[in-house]
């Protein structure tokens, strides 16, 4: 299994607006074959109320990659960069972290 997870790091009110979109997003990112994509809030830890993790699950890189291949060459793509650039500096997207599972058996 892959994981992948996009920060999100802005004030209280730009991350509400990426749980609106993640939320809003979520059922098209099935589409495209991710796996119980969802928005983690930290609790405890660095960043708080100014940060969000919005994670997806494949069952394998290639899985990822054909993912990718379609989130990137659609509409909604277009749109989402250029939400994120009108909402700088309220909200970046800090880094996206490919993970896999080192001691899954």
């Amino acid at each position: 299994m892959i994981s992948v997870a996009t920060r999100w790091e802005g004030t209280p009110q730009a991350i509400h607006g990426v749980e609106v979109g993640s939320r809003a997003a979520k059922s098209q990112h099935e589409q495209w074959g991710a796996q119980n994509p969802r928005l983690m809030r930290p609790v405890t830890g660095t960043g708080g109320m100014e940060t969000a993790l919005y994670v997806c699950d494949f069952d394998s890189m290639e899985a990822y990659g054909r993912f990718w291949d379609q989130v990137s060459t659609s509409d909604w793509f277009v749109q989402l960069r250029k939400d994120v650039a009108d909402a700088h500096p309220q909200l970046r997207m800090a880094d996206q972290v490919v993970m896999y599972d080192a001691i899954a058996d």
